[in-house]
């Protein structure tokens, strides 16, 4: 019962004195395209460096990556400047991975949070964006030629009334010359009549 006891609490010790990841916290949100920092506790018995890895075996293919190498535990800190080609969402963790021969494994476990705003996305994004343009010039370009063929129309539709109008001139033209033909042929019969009378 005592040695049970003694034994627990040697356990709990133990436990407490290990080192601990106090930052990322649970669900918090980050963003890996931009600077994030590592925070941790530790005491005099751990070792006095490790490697860091980003981890996430939530997604497929799982994510093990070593963003840090041989960081000194007395720091207590460390400042990761980017990570690309992330996914986002949530069950990443930070891991303390020990590089020492005789003692490997995982140190310390930051909890899970969510990774947000990744470049993966960004890209996706941007990608979209030219298709809508290019419907916007189609569209554009579609209704130019519209406007083209109206004014065609209308050019059209204006000469037509022109030649009808210098049609009409001239059949009121000829119409003149058709009226004064027998006026003439009656001049001339007058004129014939006084020269036989005299």
């Amino acid at each position: 019962m005592r040695s049970t006891i003694v034994s627990s609490a040697l356990l709990l010790a133990v436990t407490a004195g290990a080192l601990q990841v106090t930052e990322p916290k649970k669900n918090v949100e980050i963003d890996p395209s931009s600077s994030f920092t590592v925070k941790w506790d530790s005491v005099s018995t751990d070792p006095s460096s490790f490697d860091l890895y980003l981890v996430n075996n939530a997604v497929y293919p799982p994510v093990d990556k070593k963003i840090a190498t041989d960081v000194d535990t007395s720091d207590g800190s460390y400042t990761v400047d980017s990570i690309s080609g992330l996914a986002d969402g949530p069950g990443y963790q930070i891991n303390l991975f020990s590089n020492e021969e005789h003692n490997t494994g995982i140190l310390a476990q930051s909890q899970q949070f969510n990774v947000t705003g990744s470049d993966d996305s960004s890209s996706s994004s941007s990608s979209a964006t030219p298709t809508t343009t290019s419907t916007s010039t189609s569209s554009t370009s579609t209704t130019t030629a519209s406007s083209a063929g109206s004014s065609s129309a209308a050019a059209s539709t204006t000469s037509g009334a022109a030649d009808a109008n210098a049609s009409d001139v001239f059949d009121d033209e000829n119409g003149a010359g058709a009226m004064s033909a027998p006026l003439v042929v009656a001049a001339g019969a007058i004129g014939g009549a006084l020269l036989f009378s005299l």
